[in-house]
């Protein structure tokens, strides 16, 4: 059995903060603003939801591009490596299982 070294058996989960909904009804209030989750209450710029509406009307009803072809070659060519050196995820979860099970 693999044992983790002193400092990483140390570390502690990340416990998020509870939703807004969840905190107001405990308090009783309403229409309040959380701040501490990096959450915008203003939501996002009308700018922002154009080009959000304009590409899901393009796109919504098609799956997307599982491979990521467009993606890999923009950072490959960003990154001056070649796209089959890169390894895209659905999230930082995935690709630290994808590196767990590569190597144990």
């Amino acid at each position: 059995m693999i044992k983790a070294p002193e400092h990483i058996s140390a570390l502690r989960p990340y416990i998020p903060g509870k939703p807004i909904e969840e905190l107001e009804r405990e308090l009783g209030i309403r229409n309040s603003i959380k701040l501490a989750s990096n959450e915008n209450p203003a939501g996002p710029s009308p700018a922002a939801m154009r080009a959000i509406t304009a590409g899901l009307k393009k796109t919504l009803n098609r799956y997307p591009d599982g491979n990521g072809y467009y993606l890999k070659n923009a950072l490959a060519e960003k990154l001056s490596v070649k796209p089959e050196e890169i390894i895209i995820g659905n999230g930082s979860n995935e690709l630290l299982d994808i590196a767990v099970r590569t190597f144990l």
